[in-house]
C-alpha cells in the first residue's frame, strides 16, 4: 500500500496531531529533526526542510570537526519517507516521520545520507534481508549528588526487575505496539536497572527505521517517569555494558539460504561465505558498529559481548554467533547474529556495512575457518594465531586507523560519506584524547 500525503492529512486530523517531527539521523547516530506544526505540514511533506550541508556529520561533539569539507556554505533538504509516518504516543499531539538526506534543487541522492545509502545496496543484492536490533539499555534515576544511578537494584534476570521496572517498561512496550513494532520478549537484563527488549525481525530497511523509532520511545517514556533511557555502551565500570545486536537472515524465493538441514550446525555454504566476509572487514566494521569511545569498554574478554573476531555456534563470545532454528520452525528462524554492535550507532550504516562485508563473502566465497565453540580469551595465543583469532581494536582511534585501511568501504559509501566519516569519527577520538579524567586526578595531582 503506498502512502499519500492526502492519507497522511486525513491522519493528522482524525487524531488530532500538531506537532509533526521530521527526523532523520546524523552520521554519528544522533537523532535529530525538526517538527511541522498544524497545517505546514502538508508543504513539509512535500519538500521536507533545509539543512546546512554540514548537518548529516554534526555529530555527537555537537559541532562540525576541524577536517570537513562543508562550513556555513551549502544547503541539503531532509525529505519525508511518507512510509514512515507514525504517531509518537509517549508525546502529545505528535507524530514523526524519517526523512532522506537529497539534493536541494532535485530531491536526488546527495551521496551523504546513509539511509540511502542502504536503500541503494538492497536494490543490488538478490536477496531478501530480514533483520532485527537486540537492544539492551539502563534506566537511570539521579543520585544525592546529581550522579546518575541505576533505577533498581535487582539480579541478572530476577523478577524483581521486571516488578520494579514494570510501570515504565510497561509503557514503552505499549508505545511500541502502537507504533506498529512487535516486540517479542522482555527481560530484565544483567545490570541493575538494566533491561532488554527484542522486537519482531522485518526487512532491512524498516528494521533500521524501527530502530530509531525504538530509540526515541524509550528515551520519551522514560522522561515521562523522571528517568534517562540511555543506551550508552558502557555506563557504570563495574557493571555489564549495553549491546545492540544485530540479527540477520537472508531469503530467495520463499528460502533462507542461511539454512541448510545438512550442513555443519544447519549453516548453509552461503552462509559460511558471508560470514567470512564479516571476519575479512570485521576490524574496519567496527568504527560503524561501535563508534563511540565508550563501546570499547565494552567490548572486553569473558563480558559475554565478544572480544575476538571468530565465529561460533551459539557461542556468546565470538563476534558472529550462528543461532540454531529453534525446533519445528527450523529454517524460519534460523540467523546469524553480529554482537559487537551498541545503540550508538547509525543503524542504517552499521547495517550497510555489515552487509556489503558479508556480500564481499558471498561473491568471493571467502572461507571464515574453523568455528570457536569456546571462549577465545580461554585459548592459548598460540591457538589463537593458528585458527585466526585475532583480538578487536583496543579502541576508537584504532577502529578509525582500520577503516582507512580498509579501501572496501570507500566503494560501498562514495568517496564523500566515507571520507567525511572518518574525519567525524577522528575528530571525537581527539577531542576524547584533550580530557583529563577524575582518575588522573586522583592518582597524579597530588602525587607528582
Amino acid at each position: 500500500m503506498v502512502i499519500t500525503i492526502e492519507d497522511i492529512m486525513r491522519e493528522v486530523e482524525e487524531k488530532n496531531i500538531t506537532y509533526t517531527r521530521l527526523l532523520y539521523i546524523d552520521n554519528d547516530g544522533v537523532i535529530r529533526g525538526q517538527a511541522a506544526v498544524g497545517d505546514q505540514l502538508a508543504g513539509a511533506l512535500k519538500t521536507g526542510h533545509s539543512y546546512a550541508l554540514a548537518m548529516p556529520f554534526f555529530g555527537a561533539m555537537d559541532t562540525i570537526g576541524p577536517e570537513t569539507r562543508f562550513g556555513c556554505a551549502g544547503e541539503i533538504s531532509a525529505v519525508p519517507d511518507l512510509d514512515t509516518f507514525r504517531v509518537l504516543p509517549y508525546v502529545p499531539n505528535t507524530a514523526g516521520v524519517i526523512c532522506d538526506f537529497l539534493t536541494k534543487d532535485t530531491h536526488r541522492d546527495s551521496g551523504l545520507c546513509p539511509r540511502m545509502a542502504l536503500k541503494k545496496l538492497l536494490d543490488k543484492i538478490d536477496y531478501e534481508v530480514n533483520v532485527s536490533f537486540e537492544n539492551e539499555f539502563y534506566l537511570l534515576k539521579r543520585g544525592e549528588q546529581g550522579q546518575f544511578i541505576p533505577f533498581d537494584n535487582s539480579k541478572c534476570f530476577a523478577t524483581a526487575g521486571m516488578n520494579q521496572g514494570y510501570r515504565v517498561i510497561s509503557d514503552i512496550i505499549k508505545a511500541l505496539q502502537e507504533q506498529q513494532l512487535t516486540v517479542e520478549k522482555y527481560l530484565a537484563e544483567y545490570g541493575p536497572g538494566q533491561h532488554e527488549i527484542a522486537v519482531k525481525y522485518s526487512d532491512a530497511l524498516n528494521a533500521c527505521d524501527n530502530q530509531v523509532f525504538f530509540r526515541e520511545t524509550v528515551k520519551g517514556v522514560a522522561w515521562n517517569h523522571d528517568l534517562a533511557g540511555s543506551f550508552m555502551p558502557k555506563i557504570f565500570p563495574d557493571q555489564a555494558g549495553s549491546g545492540a545486536h544485530i540479527h540477520l537472515s537472508f531469503w530467495k524465493e520463499g528460502r533462507n539460504v542461511f539454512y541448510d538441514a545438512s550442513g555443519e550446525s544447519q549453516l548453509s555454504s552461503t552462509a559460511r561465505y558471508f560470514i567470512g566476509g564479516i571476519l575479512k572487514h570485521l576490524q574496519a566494521l567496527f568504527a560503524f558498529t561501535a563508534p563511540t569511545v565508550t563501546s570499547y569498554k565494552r567490548l572486553v574478554p569473558h563480558n559475554w559481548a565478544s572480544a575476538y573476531g571468530c565465529y561460533g555456534y551459539a557461542n556468546r563470545e565470538a563476534a558472529v554467533r550462528v543461532i540454531p532454528g529453534a525446533m519445528g520452525k527450523e529454517e524460519k528462524s534460523f540467523n546469524i547474529e553480529f554482537k559487537p554492535v551498541d545503540g550508538t550507532c547509525n543503524p542504517y550504516l552499521a547495517l550497510t556495512a555489515i552487509i556489503a562485508a558479508g556480500m564481499d563473502g558471498i561473491e568471493h566465497k571467502i572461507d571464515p575457518g574453523k568455528a570457536v565453540n569456546s571462549d577465545p580469551a580461554d585459548i592459548s595465543e598460540k591457538e589463537r594465531n593458528e585458527l585466526g583469532i585475532f583480538r578487536f581494536p583496543a579502541n576508537l582511534g584504532e577502529a578509525v586507523l582500520e577503516l582507512q585501511r580498509d579501501r572496501f568501504f570507500q566503494q560501498v559509501l562514495g568517496d564523500v560519506m566515507y571520507d567525511e566519516y572518518i574525519k567525524l569519527k577522528r575528530f571525537a577520538w581527539n577531542e576524547y584524547n584533550k580530557q583529563i579524567t577524575p582518575w588522573e586526578l586522583e592518582k597524579y595531582a597530588e602525587t607528582f
